[in-house]
């Protein structure tokens, strides 16, 4: 982890209403599962006011913040990249002020979306697909393919799956032709989406996709 990757967490403004009642120290993060440097929001209560909150991951403490007068404090830090090999990672983060500790976790994934065997006769190649991060913007989001043939025409769309779990996963699909329909020579792209309805994506798009060119000779 680069720490240059990390934005300093920041106290919370004290509530001009007043304090509640002191209870357990709570952390949460704004949600589940982040994509790889995505920010986190993390918001804290119930710890000593004005006191010193460090706030570690895994163990490693990586940030401190103020508490208020509330005993509260909300901070934002850079979830890390992880490895290629690594698609979805669990992490504990914990706060405390050396007398109130509390914790939580979260997870972070890749958007990635491939099939196995890797190569073969397109005409016959049976395949299976894994599908990481698409349940990122909606949970249980169904997956599509949509395939675009060399001129940049959409052939088909299949149905791969649901994508399950906190982050939005199909770990192994069911075996499939990679292509169900005899396929032109020349670079076709596999759309992954979470669209039904073809359109090319962009970066400017805020749900999960991948683009991957296969080549057909």
């Amino acid at each position: 982890m680069h720490r240059h990757s990390i934005l300093a967490l920041v106290t919370l403004a004290a509530s001009a209403a007043s304090a509640p009642a002191a209870g357990a120290a709570t952390i949460q993060t704004d949600t589940r599962c982040y994509q790889e440097q995505q920010e986190v929001v993390v918001r804290g209560s119930g710890f000593a006011p004005l006191s010193t909150v460090n706030v570690a991951r895994n163990g490693k403490v990586f940030a401190s913040a103020q508490a208020d007068a509330n005993g509260a404090f909300v901070g934002k830090f850079a979830t890390p990249v992880t490895p290629d090999e690594v698609r979805e990672r669990l992490y504990q983060l914990s706060a405390t002020d050396m007398v109130n500790t509390a914790v939580t976790t979260y997870r972070s994934t890749k958007i990635f979306a491939n099939f196995k065997p890797a190569s073969g006769n397109p005409a016959t190649l049976q395949v299976r697909f894994t599908i990481h991060g698409f349940g990122l913007v909606r949970r249980r989001s169904p997956v599509y393919l949509h395939y675009v043939d060399p001129k940049g025409r959409e052939r088909r769309t299949i149905q791969l799956g649901t994508a399950a779990g906190v982050c939005g996963r199909i770990e192994r699909s069911r075996e499939r032709r990679l292509f169900p329909f005899r396929a032109q020579r020349g670079t076709w792209i596999l759309q992954f989406d979470t669209r039904k309805q073809y359109e090319r994506a962009t970066s400017k798009r805020r749900t999960p996709w991948v683009r991957k060119p296969v080549e057909v000779s």
